[in-house]
């Protein structure tokens, strides 16, 4: 697979609901992958979260896997697998494919780009058209930090959402120091859910943080780097079930 590099692929982006704003690019990693450690009150290891970009002609597709345990006296307390892959062409989403396991409780969401927008079906709310430029939840699109909607690429919702910059401020784990924090305020969630999600972009755009409030626990991510975990191969339910990992 050919490498990516962060400033060969500029896409123009023209995003519903992105008030005040023009043609947005897209920032990918250096190379074709991006990987992420993710960790619970604060430097327990809990999982990882790991994105890989290719080009199929003009399409540029994003493959991402997220694996987190919590495991109480080498007990498995908690399970949490998501498999997506997105399919972007001209700047706009146009294909979305993903499998969930939330501790035993499966989703699924597939959604085609059509002339109506973007048709969702989803194994938890059934059918809905998205506007055509929605944004998912996969966060590693900076274009995320204008939005007033994003598609939940867990559940197939289309969530109402107010964005803030938070200003100049380093991500978990401290690098880069020159990132700018933005935070996700999730106005359509049920009370007791998540409502807050914090994401780090650095100067060119890039996504480089991220961290939440889940269940009474409290989520960051910290991005991998030179020798740290590779996003491939991707591994199936089957193999994790078993223990296998890449």
């Amino acid at each position: 697979m050919p490498m990516i590099h962060r400033r060969s692929l500029l896409l123009g982006m023209a995003c519903a609901g992105l008030a005040g704003r023009g043609a947005f690019a897209f920032t990918l990693p250096p190379s074709d992958s991006l990987a992420f450690s993710v960790f619970r009150q604060g430097d327990i290891p809990m999982g990882y979260h790991r994105l890989r970009f290719s080009r199929q002609g003009d399409d540029l597709i994003m493959e991402k896997q997220i694996l987190l345990e919590v495991k109480l006296a080498f007990i498995n307390a908690y399970r949490y697998q998501h498999h997506n892959r997105e399919v972007w062409r001209d700047g706009r989403l146009i294909a979305i494919d993903t499998q969930t396991n939330d501790d035993g409780d499966r989703y699924a969401v597939t959604g085609r780009a059509t002339e109506a927008g973007l048709e969702i079906d989803s194994s938890a709310h059934g059918r809905v058209i998205a506007p055509a430029a929605i944004i998912p939840t996969s966060y590693w699109n900076s274009a995320i930090t204008g939005a007033t909607q994003l598609l939940d690429t867990q559940r197939g919702l289309i969530m109402d959402v107010a964005m803030q910059d938070l200003g100049p401020e380093p991500p978990p784990g401290g690098s880069p120091p020159s990132a700018r924090h933005h935070r996700i305020n999730i106005q359509t969630n049920k009370p007791g859910s998540t409502d807050k999600i914090d994401l780090w972009y650095d100067d060119t755009g890039a996504w480089v943080g991220l961290a939440f409030e889940a269940k009474g626990q409290n989520i960051h991510y910290v991005l991998d780097g030179p020798g740290g975990a590779s996003p491939v191969p991707m591994v199936t339910d089957e193999a994790s079930s078993t223990g296998g990992r890449s």
